[in-house]
């Protein structure tokens, strides 16, 4: 069975509704941020990071979100990470777009908060940026119902749950139609209704 190390609603949420979506049993340990867990000398040792996800299949320690995602979907042979073709090609990029580009840009934006800093240009320049991502991922949905086209994958399970960061951010964020209609979509799946009701988060951006 899988073990994964978790905070409520992190970025760890879409490994934990990838392995729902495989039907895959899975032991969760939550890791309380706040309250230091990340930083205890048994975390480090697991992850030297300090960081959140990791994942414990066997003997086998992974501790990047995105490796972490491929491993779990193709270890599953689930249609959520194409085989081949441009279809993996564009999943792969747009999991990293989440992963590499969106993700960080909301971790701009949380690290000044988190340093008591809501206000000014830097905070108007993160927003704006995130919001500039958001309005590229508007223009391409608006020819297709998810990110790579006919097929929900991975990438829509991340940007979905990183869309639920907005409300924690001091400026607001826009989501357009086309959008929302994504998160809802992947958001009402059972496997994502599993993982939040199992770590007790409420999904507020699927209007």
């Amino acid at each position: 069975m899988y073990k994964l190390y978790y905070s409520p609603g992190a970025c760890s949420m879409a490994i934990h509704v990838a392995l729902n979506e495989c039907n895959q049993p899975v032991t969760l340990e939550k890791i309380d941020m706040m309250a230091g867990q990340n930083r205890t000398p048994e975390y480090l040792k697991l992850n030297p990071r300090g960081q959140v996800p990791v994942l414990v299949d066997g003997d086998t320690v992974l501790r990047e979100g995105a490796a972490i995602l491929i491993h779990v979907l193709e270890k599953h042979n689930s249609p959520l990470f194409p085989k081949s073709g441009m279809a993996r090609t564009d999943a792969m990029e747009w999991l990293m777009f989440a992963n590499a580009t969106l993700h960080p840009a909301y971790a701009r934006i949380f690290f000044l908060k988190r340093n008591g800093v809501t206000e000014g240009p830097l905070v108007e320049a993160a927003a704006a940026n995130i919001n500039k991502l958001w309005e590229e991922v508007e223009q391409r949905l608006s020819s297709r119902p998810y990110i790579c086209g006919e097929q929900m994958t991975v990438a829509d399970i991340l940007l979905t749950v990183i869309a639920n960061w907005s409300g924690h951010v001091p400026k607001p964020i826009t989501l357009g139609p086309n959008t929302k209609r994504l998160l809802k979509n992947v958001s009402s799946r059972p496997a994502y209704q599993k993982a939040l009701a199992a770590e007790e988060v409420e999904y507020k951006v699927a209007a």
